[in-house]
């Protein structure tokens, strides 16, 4: 996902590294920042938003909603080499 938002914000991120000001001022200066920000928020959101589909999922299907499948054992022969 960072590799996305740096894709996206790559005019940005060369004019930073073209400059001739230090690191630790192009990272607070607005634009950048910004952008770190939006990646950071970005990936967050990602990491939260599947627990909480699967617990909403969960939720709406309640217990029972699934029911287990029978495999049929015959014919199988827990003998045989695979």
């Amino acid at each position: 996902m960072a590799f996305a938002y740096v894709g996206a914000a790559l005019p940005l991120v060369l004019l930073v590294s073209m400059s001739d000001r230090p690191l630790l001022h192009s990272v607070t200066a607005g634009e950048l920042a910004e952008e770190i920000v939006r990646t950071l928020v970005g990936s967050i959101g990602l990491v939260l938003a599947i627990p909480a589909t699967t617990a909403i999922a969960a939720a709406v299907a309640g217990p029972g909603a699934v029911t287990p499948v029978q495999i049929p054992t015959s014919g199988l022969d827990s003998r045989a080499e695979v």
